[in-house]
């Protein structure tokens, strides 16, 4: 099969990025367009927070949950954070929050229970809405302008498709592994982490992942200005209204992101795998046109998370 003309300039474009969904640009851009479809109120109740936090706009805190969690291991900007500091010892588990690892064939998040996890990203969305709902503030929880950051992320990390669909596989012969979608097969299976274990070609650092995180995005409007991916998208996309109670969104969201993934996986060729440490290595080829053909799914998502992130905020029974 032909690669896209694009991928080896955006294979350029790759780091090793496990488990960050959108990525910068990503994320600033689902925050600019969302806070250009907020009520008059809530934008009084998110400035209110906003000045607690001392956090400027939405773009300003969109991808603090992850830089918090890079600075659990000493990376990042915040790695000398006090307030970054103190909630990593106080919420040791949060980087479980910006995922859910669904086989492929899920339809309903309730019937896929035991893929699921308190920690996972619906439960970690409903925990922030719950804060934002709550009078007083508890001492175990996370504070408002806390809980606003997270929520901003991880409205955007559930609509990234491989944070909610993953592959398992049937690895009984490591030179042909083979994917299994019915969520009744996948249990006790191994997975590849949502296309984190999943490796283009011969390369042994670009993961399918990775891919999506940045690559896709970039390549969507050729810019890295978040406001002018906003524009482009909100000119481009149209994305139809939720309804129903707000509190079950999160479980629609995650398994409309799981029947995108299953377009993300679409007719890879799964060569080889090996089990390295821990670590599961499976080399895979991309169908030609995969590019174009996810960049459209890429965008899409986005858009579905910045106007989707405004009809929660504007639903919060803000307190």
């Amino acid at each position: 099969m032909n690669p896209s003309p694009l991928l080896p300039f955006l294979l350029l474009t790759l780091a090793p990025l496990p488990l960050r969904a959108w990525g910068p640009l990503g994320h600033t851009t689902i925050a600019a367009i969302a806070e250009r479809h907020l009520s008059t109120s809530t934008q009084a109740h998110i400035a209110a927070i906003l000045t607690q936090g001392q956090d400027s706009d939405l773009p300003s805190i969109a991808n603090w949950a992850d830089e918090v969690r890079a600075a659990a291991s000493g990376h990042g900007s915040l790695r000398d954070d006090a307030e970054a500091r103190a909630f990593n010892a106080k919420f040791p588990t949060n980087a479980l929050w910006h995922f859910v690892d669904l086989p492929l064939g899920a339809v309903d998040y309730r019937e896929v229970g035991a893929f699921a996890s308190l920690n996972d990203i619906v439960h970690a969305i409903k925990r922030c809405v719950a804060v934002l709902e709550r009078v007083e503030n508890r001492a175990d929880d996370f504070t408002k302008p806390q809980a606003l950051r997270l929520l901003v992320h991880f409205v955007g990390d559930i609509h990234q498709p491989l944070h909610c669909g993953t592959g398992f596989y049937d690895l009984s012969d490591l030179s042909h592994p083979v994917l299994i979608t019915d969520p009744k097969q996948c249990s006790g299976k191994p997975n590849d982490r949502g296309g984190n274990d999943l490796f283009l070609g011969n390369d042994p650092t670009q993961e399918l992942h990775a891919l999506w995180d940045d690559a896709l995005v970039t390549a969507i409007h050729n810019s890295t200005d978040y406001r002018s991916l906003a524009d482009w998208l909100e000119s481009t996309q149209s994305v139809s209204p939720m309804t129903g109670d707000y509190h079950t969104w999160p479980e629609q969201w995650a398994i409309d992101s799981v029947q995108q993934a299953q377009k993300a996986y679409q007719n890879i060729e799964f060569a080889t795998a090996a089990i390295d440490g821990q670590r599961l290595r499976i080399t895979i080829q991309l169908p030609s046109g995969y590019i174009d053909k996810n960049q459209a799914i890429a965008a899409q998502q986005l858009a579905k998370a910045g106007i989707r992130l405004a009809e929660l905020l504007n639903a919060i029974r803000w307190q």
